[in-house]
């Protein structure tokens, strides 16, 4: 059973939410000529088959994590050492444009994470931001399989590579799922675990917000967000890149751009407390001082 303090990470329905939620303020269809083509298989089905297997491991797969987390931050790319608990998620500045912090900043950081452990509530808000996002996120690749009209393009080395292109028939019911009639791409799918290795897509069209009041995104925004076999049918989100603009409330520009890339897994005790997962942290840390010298 799931449980609020059950740690999830963003999966690949975070795409969707980015745009609506955090920057901004199935039948079977038949198969097309270009799946015909190979009828062993079903892009359809197997699209199906693969997001409820995402939602499934999303509900059951509560192992808890430490990893590097290098990101571009007001043109900065910033590295961070990252460890969830089941009562929180801490992470910890490690290095800024490829440099080591100095005694000011690693000051600085430790007053932060200090500051953050002073206030229970606060952490405990944050876990339940996140079990609501998982929801969220879970609930939008209930829906892709119905949104989307998928077939076979190929493969990528063992991976096998799908297209997909809005389904004229959905009706979507929600302002996020409203996007995904302005949305095509494609899917890169591991058929032996039937689990997701890539979504990557683009706007085609604007996307408007009740008609174009609340604002809107520009045709041509682009997402990609990857995902890898950590071992024993674990996955993690490994990459992201999100490049969209537009115009929120009151004319307000957006500027979107996420970049991430995930590295250095490893899986730690479920008994993990907060003040060891900064300890963790500021080991590694010492060990990433070290290398950058």
């Amino acid at each position: 059973m799931e449980t609020l303090s059950g740690y999830s990470r963003r999966k690949l329905g975070i795409v969707t939410l980015f745009l609506l939620g955090g920057s901004v303020s199935f039948p079977i269809f038949p198969q097309d000529a270009t799946s015909s083509n190979y009828p062993h298989i079903d892009a359809n089905r197997l699209a199906r088959d693969v997001f409820h297997t995402e939602i499934d491991a999303q509900i059951r797969d509560q192992s808890l994590w430490s990893y590097l987390e290098l990101k571009e931050e007001g043109g900065e790319k910033k590295l961070f050492g990252v460890c969830q608990t089941e009562d929180g998620e801490i992470d910890r500045l490690q290095a800024v444009n490829g440099r080591e912090l100095n005694p000011v900043q690693r000051q600085a950081e430790d007053w932060r994470i200090q500051k953050m452990l002073g206030h229970p509530d606060q952490m405990r808000q944050e876990q339940k931001n996140r079990h609501q996002d998982a929801v969220r996120e879970r609930n939008l690749m209930e829906i892709f399989p119905d949104a989307f009209r998928f077939q076979y393009d190929g493969r990528q080395g063992s991976l096998i590579r799908l297209k997909f292109i809005p389904n004229p028939n959905f009706h979507p019911s929600g302002y996020a799922a409203r996007v995904f009639h302005h949305m095509e791409g494609s899917l890169l799918v591991d058929g032996r675990q039937e689990r997701l290795a890539q979504i990557s897509g683009q706007l085609t069209s604007e996307v408007k917000f009740f008609g174009g009041l609340f604002g809107h995104l520009d045709k041509g925004g682009t997402f990609l967000v990857k995902q890898e076999d950590m071992g024993s049918g674990h996955w993690e989100l490994t990459s992201m890149d999100i490049q969209m603009k537009g115009k929120a409330l009151f004319f307000k520009t957006i500027a979107v751009r996420e970049w991430e890339t995930d590295t250095n897994f490893h899986e730690v005790p479920d008994d993990t407390t907060l003040q060891q997962a900064v300890a963790l942290l500021r080991k590694d840390a010492s060990v990433q001082e070290i290398r950058l010298k």
